[in-house]
């Protein structure tokens, strides 16, 4: 049968990403991220999805595992960093994994200086945060005279083993850059029928 316009009507069409994004607000999603709650990867999955439903995981390879085995719906895992450059960890991790990059977002990442109520910012010795993040504020951590850094997996799991009861953020002209994050999904099939 000759070709015409409403045989091509009923082929499939190849799968988008914007098809993969789902409903604007990811109302029903669940999205996997590395660290704990307030960490900038949340930030980074509740900017794209509104209305998801977060789900923490303790390093990256974990969030990768959430959505191979079905636990979370997508995984928001940083990229790209403005000042630091990339994450290579993570660019491993998407060769070892069969996962695909649905989406990304970009989010602007402001680090603040956090001490515990009473603390003056002249008797700050040391330092906890990511490692990216150490590096990234190097120049001002040394204009306090903050000599001693350690890194952990993440900057909000640094605030909650250190901060007593409320934070107090101390007034310091501190850093922002930002970040470009991306999502990942387990797809099983790439075409669709319409």
């Amino acid at each position: 049968a000759p070709f015409s316009r409403d045989s091509a009507i009923a082929l499939p069409r190849p799968l988008t990403s914007a098809d993969l994004m789902g409903e604007a607000s990811g109302e029903g999603l669940r999205v996997a991220y590395q660290g704990c709650p307030g960490a900038y990867s949340e930030a980074a999955a509740k900017k794209a999805y509104p209305s998801c439903e977060t789900v923490p995981c303790e390093y990256f390879e974990t969030a990768f595992q959430a959505v191979e085995k079905w636990a979370a719906d997508r995984a928001v895992l940083p990229l790209e960093n403005s000042l630091g450059g990339s994450i290579h960890r993570n660019y491993d991790l998407l060769l070892r994994h069969r996962l695909h990059i649905v989406g990304e977002v970009r989010l602007a990442v402001r680090h603040c200086l956090l001490a515990n109520r009473g603390v003056k910012i002249e008797n700050l010795r040391s330092a906890m945060s990511h490692p990216q993040a150490l590096a990234q504020c190097e120049q001002t951590l040394t204009q306090l005279g903050i000599e001693h850094r350690e890194a952990v997996d993440d900057t909000a799991g640094a605030a909650k083993k250190k901060i007593s009861k409320t934070p107090l953020p101390l007034p310091v002209h501190w850093l922002l850059n930002f970040m470009d994050w991306i999502f990942l999904q387990k797809i099983s099939r790439m075409m669709r029928i319409m």
